[in-house]
């Protein structure tokens, strides 16, 4: 609140000038030297004049002196000694209004959020034509779980100032917490519609929804940003993303196309969900074009065994040696599933015998003992 600030060391100039007047020249007044250190924001300058202020001076104007020593101590982000300095300004007749937004903001960054609620309290003035400060009290009530006050400062701001948009998207929170979704969604498209909420903002709403369960809501405001960012690859992959929770992969595998395009790093995303819906062609062709060598063949590993052709996958084994894959013991079991299913059984048999993944290992004996009823009855052989 930097007008507060302002308003207090312009008091304090104009009164330590006063006091200065009456000092001999052989005096320095320290509270008059630590009001300009703080205006050119030497804080620990001015903490080190405010040390040599002698507190017995009768002259000395303690209410300007504590709330000075206040502002300084906030500054050196001391903020419980801050408060305790502005307290005592206050009872040293300090009356200035502006003091308890202060004690206020110290109070948040302390986590003290009754001590918020409680300054806000003491200067009702400045709290309603200052939409910050309601907002602020809004956010220690909902800090303190107390949601009706909460939501009943929002109202009263949005009342007072109903062109602070900003308070609709805080409401958004609250009522999202509280899972009331629907008011949480018109506050959203009130904030959007009038705050010209940019990408980021967008997708907070996006996710917070989406972090509820609320797929569906999500996914109305997910499709509005992405008619309003269609070239913002995080809101195109975040509305994919919330097609896949819907189970729409095609849609999905779509979307994340064109993330791919906008941006490269999606591209191996954008060959799994063609694969994930079957669209093999389009999975291996985008896979072509995945920079990183060990992404590339793992994904074109994924999409051989999923529609069956293992010839490619077997084929593969020395560019999965050359990029190291084969210390990957997944590569290792679809390279020996892919030689059992062509009947290439030694070949099966050696790699299965680098497999020591527990889990990995269970269905290495499974392909074990179909190997071996196909060597002794083949017509039991079952893939």
């Amino acid at each position: 609140m930097k007008i507060f600030l302002t308003t207090l060391l312009t008091l304090f100039l104009s009164l330590s000038t006063f006091a200065s007047d009456k000092k001999s020249n052989d005096d320095v007044d320290y509270v008059a030297l630590a009001t300009i250190l703080v205006k050119d924001a030497y804080y620990s300058r001015a903490n080190d004049a405010l040390k040599n202020v002698d507190l017995q001076d009768k002259n000395l104007d303690k209410a300007q002196y504590f709330t000075l020593q206040g502002l300084v101590k906030s500054k050196l982000l001391q903020y419980g000694e801050s408060n305790v300095n502005f307290y005592k300004a206050i009872e040293n007749g300090q009356t200035q209004k502006s003091i308890y937004v202060y004690v206020a903001q110290n109070s948040f960054k302390l986590q003290e959020y009754k001590n918020v609620i409680n300054a806000l309290d003491n200067a009702p003035e400045l709290l309603k034509k200052t939409p910050k400060l309601m907002a602020l009290k809004a956010e220690a009530y909902h800090r303190l779980k107390d949601d009706d006050n909460a939501l009943g400062m929002l109202a009263l701001l949005i009342k007072l100032h109903p062109q602070h948009y900003e308070a609709y998207r805080q409401r958004f929170t609250y009522l999202v917490t509280l899972g009331l979704y629907q008011s949480a969604v018109e506050d959203a498209d009130v904030y959007m519609a009038n705050a010209k909420a940019n990408e980021q903002i967008n997708v907070s709403f996006i996710n917070a929804l989406r972090k509820s369960k609320q797929t569906t809501k999500a996914i109305q405001l997910a499709q509005n940003a992405h008619l309003l960012y269609p070239k913002n690859a995080t809101i195109t992959v975040l509305l994919a993303n919330l097609y896949m929770d819907k189970d729409m992969i095609q849609s999905a595998a779509d979307l994340f196309d064109k993330a791919s395009l906008q941006d490269s790093k999606y591209t191996k995303d954008s060959t799994e969900m063609f694969r994930r819906a079957k669209k093999y062609v389009q999975a291996l062709y985008k896979s072509t074009q995945i920079l990183n060598a060990k992404d590339k063949y793992k994904q074109k590993v994924a999409i051989y065994l999923e529609f069956g052709n293992y010839e490619k996958v077997a084929s593969s084994q020395s560019a999965l040696q050359r990029n190291g894959l084969l210390e990957d013991q997944n590569i290792v079991y679809a390279l020996a599933y892919s030689y059992y299913a062509l009947g290439e059984f030694d070949d099966c048999e050696t790699h299965l015998k680098k497999i020591t993944d527990a889990k990995l290992f269970e269905k290495a004996i499974e392909l074990r003992k179909n190997m071996s009823k196909c060597k002794n009855n083949h017509w039991e052989c079952a893939l």
